[in-house]
């Protein structure tokens, strides 16, 4: 369609005596101003098209596997050469479909000992050292200070077999007169530290005094699972094909609006849109404005994984409309259920002076506040 066709066919859908009427009808009401005798400084026209296109896709994929120990992949059907090739029945809806390439399904033993391997956290010893060294730790209590008053006077074989380190100072230190216990090195009774009974060392919480800890990831024993096999002893390799059918969701709308939100809202909920038809596989039906032809044509391109589709192409005229003795509106018109809709806005130019006008105020109200303080 030709340029000059369109601005028939949408002068014929909006022509300048109906949108002067419309106007009117607007006028009275109660859209603004008595509009009257109105004339029309400028009209311009354009269509509005918006099209949906809902694919129903067929996308094939090809996986190599690896499963631990044997899995039974027997209740899966098995495709011959590339998936891309292989037959199947007419789908009935959007789904997935799992094979198997024939001759790909490959059991292989796992050069493990039965699904374990040597611990490597402890190289297979079941432990570690323990940071005390094999020994004791002094008693939190009395510090290895006095830990029996019996012994600590007595001296010769009723002396300790660890040696007191020098006297010590704090709160840890047992103070005199605090509850004593029976000595376990010399028995003398209420003689000794609660806590290390006499002895001055306490047996390490880590290694409870073996000097050795057990290793926490094997729990000692010195083996755990190999982690190639999972623990299973063997892997199962083979080559999964998948095919997906799902619906894909593509809209364009055009042009791109450049008005107003409440003109976007009254198109989307009042206006009447013109339904065109397109066969499948067909083209950019008549009637679509060549502006929007090649657009369309691109979104109508069918795609390679692409098994149908509905297409779903409305359009609809919408005239901006300025008069000559009212500047300060603009009037968007197009048609509604019963009678052409009628949308007025503010113009440019009065949003520009109301803008300066809001600047100034601001500026006054500034300098006025600077003038008090």
């Amino acid at each position: 369609m030709s340029d000059a066709r369109e601005d028939e066919a949408l002068g014929d859908a909006l022509s300048d005596s109906d949108i002067l009427k419309a106007l009117t009808l607007h006028s009275a009401r109660g859209g603004g101003p008595a509009i009257g005798g109105a004339r029309l400084r400028h009209v311009r026209r354009q269509q509005l098209l918006r099209c949906r296109v809902v694919r129903f896709t067929e996308r094939r994929h090809e996986t190599p596997r690896t499963a631990f120990g044997k899995e039974d992949l027997s209740a899966l059907p098995l495709y011959e050469g590339a998936i891309t090739d292989h037959p199947l029945p007419e789908p009935e809806g959007p789904g997935k479909i799992t094979l198997v390439r024939a001759g790909s399904y490959r059991p292989v033993p796992c050069p493990c000992d039965n699904g374990s391997q040597q611990c490597a956290g402890c190289s297979g010893s079941g432990g570690h050292p323990c940071t005390c060294r094999n020994e004791p730790p002094p008693c939190d209590v009395c510090l290895d200070v006095a830990p029996c008053a019996a012994c600590e006077k007595a001296g010769g074989a009723r002396v300790r077999t660890t040696k007191a380190r020098p006297a010590a100072s704090g709160p840890g230190v047992t103070a005199p007169g605090a509850g004593r216990v029976s000595c376990a090195v010399c028995r003398t009774p209420e003689a000794a530290c609660p806590r290390c009974s006499g002895r001055g060392r306490v047996r390490c919480p880590h290694c409870d005094g073996r000097g050795r800890e057990t290793c926490a990831r094997c729990s000692g024993r010195g083996v755990g699972t190999h982690d190639v096999c999972g623990g299973k002893g063997s892997l199962t390799h083979w080559v999964e094909g998948t095919v997906e059918y799902a619906h894909e969701t593509a809209s364009l709308s055009l042009p791109k609006p450049d008005w107003p939100d409440k003109v976007r809202q009254r198109l989307t909920t009042a206006a009447r849109w013109q339904r065109r038809t397109v066969p499948p596989g067909g083209g950019v039906p008549a009637g679509v404005d060549d502006e929007h032809r090649a657009a369309v044509a691109a979104h109508l391109t069918r795609g390679r994984v692409e098994l149908s589709r509905r297409v779903t192409l409305e359009t609809c005229p919408l005239a901006r409309v300025e008069l000559m003795d009212d500047p300060h509106r603009v009037f968007h018109v197009f048609p509604g259920a019963r009678s052409l809709e009628v949308v007025s806005t503010l113009s440019d130019r009065l949003k520009r002076r109301l803008i300066a006008a809001g600047a100034v105020i601001i500026i006054v109200v500034v300098l006025v506040l600077r003038l008090l303080t």
